[in-house]
């Protein structure tokens, strides 16, 4: 069974009932969250003390509010990249921050990984915060989104290994 049909087939929240969960009680994001986290491979016990953070109940409601999009770091320059990451390359993550892979996907190196991640992380928190007129809420464009990022490693020409150069989106948004 495909993810999309065994989400339709749990017995989740309702997906447009997540998109408004900014405007419930404390207490009804709790159990809103209670009922996305029954999917996760959790424990009760586990679960339980996920759902005593606010912050963290957040996180699980903007991760199913944004279930669908992915976040995308494309490649606008490179230079001597011996990893052949190459201008037009995109690296994908699911709005829970995990690498989404396809067949053919050539390999992502490391470096290139760590640049990505305090980017990805800021993205995944502006989801989980959704407040109105953060940067970032929206359609994820602004100051911090739109800053594009570099792969370079050391102080010398083309770095460590190549320099790449990369911006962010996230698509899917719907």
């Amino acid at each position: 069974m495909a993810t999309k049909e065994k989400r339709q087939a749990a017995k989740g929240p309702n997906p447009d009932a997540v998109r408004i969960w900014t405007s419930l009680s404390p207490a009804e994001r709790q159990e809103m969250a209670r009922q996305c986290l029954a999917e996760y491979p959790l424990t009760n016990q586990e679960r339980e003390v996920f759902l005593e953070s606010p912050k963290r109940v957040d996180k699980i409601l903007g991760i199913e509010k944004h279930r669908d999009a992915r976040i995308v770091a494309r490649i606008v320059a490179s230079e001597a990249c011996i990893a052949d990451h190459g201008v037009g390359d995109t690296i994908a993550f699911d709005s829970m921050g995990r690498l989404v892979t396809a067949a053919g996907d050539k390999p992502v190196c490391i470096r290139l990984l760590n640049r990505i991640w305090y980017r990805l992380i800021m993205i995944l928190d502006r989801m989980a915060d959704d407040t109105e007129g953060a940067i970032g809420t929206g359609n994820f464009t602004g100051e911090v989104i739109d800053v594009r990022m570099n792969c370079y490693g050391a102080p010398f020409p083309y770095g460590d290994c190549g320099q790449v150069l990369m911006e962010f989106s996230v698509e899917g948004l719907g």
